[in-house]
């Protein structure tokens, strides 16, 4: 189900691109391949791995052609979830020449630096990541950005209604983040980061890491209560 939903929106997108590179072309370049490069990491326990993301990406472009689209090649680099080599990989396709459009990243500390090039580069970002409020603010950084997935900030919002709609005005966010700072901040700390915004950054908010086996879960709960 989850991967004919991502079929079915990238043949969409896909499509769009093809319509918005057409623009100001002639004949003779309607036949030039569009270069869709992947980025996403080739750990295959990440749930967006190349392996799992290529294949749809790759249905997506022969669905298009055999509907008489535009024909495009599909290329991709391990960006090994790395906020070092996810950027080199994409320099090295800018520098190259070899793509038109960028397919990813997945991960955050990789897509933020990439996003940024980008609007240099002039060079199109479509991800199914990058949902952390930071980029809603598409100027002047993030301006070439599309985000298929939305923001956290909707969530936020989606909080307030909630919490109007019970009538319930003592709020505390408790949310796992990893003790290591050094593998960068969880999805949770994303999520509730933009919660914490919606609520006008007031609320009360603890973090433990999920992963350590000596968390008092009894002691946090009563601190929070207090």
């Amino acid at each position: 189900m989850a991967q004919d939903m991502l079929r079915k929106r990238l043949i969409t997108v896909l499509a769009l691109i093809a319509v918005m590179r057409s623009f100001g072309v002639g004949q003779d370049m309607d036949s030039v391949p569009i270069r869709l490069a992947v980025l996403a990491p080739g750990d295959e326990s990440q749930p967006f791995a190349l392996h799992k993301v290529v294949p749809a990406v790759r249905y997506a472009v022969q669905t298009l052609v055999r509907q008489g689209g535009r024909p495009m090649e599909v290329l991709h680099r391990d960006t090994q979830c790395s906020s070092t080599y996810g950027p080199l990989a994409a320099f090295s396709l800018y520098n190259s020449g070899l793509a038109d459009v960028l397919l990813g990243p997945l991960c955050p500390y990789v897509l933020a630096p990439i996003a940024r090039y980008s609007a240099v580069w002039e060079l199109p970002v479509l991800t199914a990541a990058g949902q952390n409020d930071n980029f809603d603010f598409k100027e002047p950084h993030y301006r070439l950005l599309t985000r298929m997935n939305g923001s956290y900030s909707q969530i936020g919002l989606i909080f307030l209604q909630v919490l109007k709609k019970f009538n319930w005005n003592i709020v505390a966010l408790i949310f796992h983040n990893f003790d290591d700072r050094t593998i960068g901040n969880s999805n949770c700390y994303f999520t509730l980061g933009a919660v914490y915004t919606a609520l006008g950054r007031k609320s009360y908010y603890k973090d433990f890491d999920e992963t350590n086996p000596n968390v008092d879960y009894k002691a946090m709960l009563i601190e929070v209560s207090q």
